[in-house]
């Protein structure tokens, strides 16, 4: 997915109509039809008498505020379903664009983050190289998502949420040891994330690291159970496959294809906020890495 095609989506708000918080990670430019190649990726900074300034890199050069006009957010927001539970479902397919139009900004959002990680420091170390595994994978997770559910493949679609959720799990375990560099260098080397302990002494389970994720995003333990049961056959298959024919009576149709079966917009919706919420946990703990090291080296 090339970048230019992205540049229309990008809506760039100006400091003059409203200014992120403080430490909140934003895209920064001083051109309002900037691509995110070409815009700075950093926080507002304040030292508890108000705003100071960008800072996007440099410690000891801190951008003044007025340089960098434009900006927005690295997670995506304003995520939720503007639909009540007596909306026909026929009516939420409009929001179904718009939504995926947050998700392919990723591609572009990602390619940025990682560039500002390899660039921040003092060089580069084995936990570089892992997160850009994460990033690579989680790249072609999201287009293979968007491919084949603009193909009326939901059902093979859903099976891609959980391995990206997946890329989160095993991002969070480099968060969750004593030392994320020698963490990032055993795996590389070929050793198993499950069978690594965390600096509690816990094996880092999948189960484990879904707790831990837990934690923080309750909404995750739904999630993982809700996908896996994409991944494994289960109910979820066979209820995609026979539906009742007709309201009030008792007759099932059974649909055998390689196109979707009566998938509702409300499902196609979910699917795609969850996509979304998974890239904005992962941009979340890139952007705390390269800010680390844009501090300490």
């Amino acid at each position: 997915m090339a970048l230019p095609c992205l540049k229309k989506m990008i809506n760039w708000i100006n400091t003059k109509d409203s200014m992120p918080l403080a430490d909140v990670p934003v895209f920064l430019t001083k051109n309002p039809n900037a691509t995110l190649k070409d815009s700075d990726i950093g926080h507002l900074i304040s030292d508890g008498n108000g705003l100071v300034g960008w800072f996007t890199g440099d410690k000891d050069k801190i951008l003044r505020i007025e340089s960098r006009t434009f900006w927005i957010h690295l997670k995506e927001q304003e995520l939720s379903i503007p639909a009540s539970l007596d909306t026909p479902d026929m009516e939420l397919e409009p929001l179904i664009e718009p939504f995926l139009n947050k998700l392919r900004l990723f591609d572009a959002k990602f390619m940025r983050l990682a560039n500002a990680m390899m660039q921040s420091g003092n060089g580069l170390y084995h936990l570089d190289f892992y997160i850009a595994g994460i990033l690579n994978r989680s790249l072609s997770l999201i287009y293979g998502f968007e491919t084949l559910l603009q193909s009326s493949n939901f059902l093979s679609a859903s099976h891609l949420v959980r391995p990206l959720l997946d890329n989160y799990l095993r991002l969070l375990a480099a968060y969750l040891v004593d030392n994320p560099h020698e963490f990032a260098k055993k795996i590389w080397e070929g050793e198993v994330v499950r069978k690594l302990k965390d600096k509690d002494g816990q094996k880092m389970s999948d189960d484990y690291l879904k707790k831990k994720a837990t934690e923080n995003y309750p909404w995750i333990e739904n999630v993982y159970e809700e996908t896996s049961g994409f991944i494994h056959f289960s109910a979820k298959h066979i209820k995609n496959a026979t539906t009742l024919e007709k309201e009030g009576e008792r007759q099932l149709l059974t649909y055998i294809g390689r196109y979707d079966n009566k998938v509702r917009n409300e499902s196609k919706l979910e699917a795609i906020i969850c996509t979304i919420e998974i890239c904005n946990c992962i941009s979340e703990l890139v952007f705390g890495y390269t800010d680390t090291k844009r501090i300490k080296g």
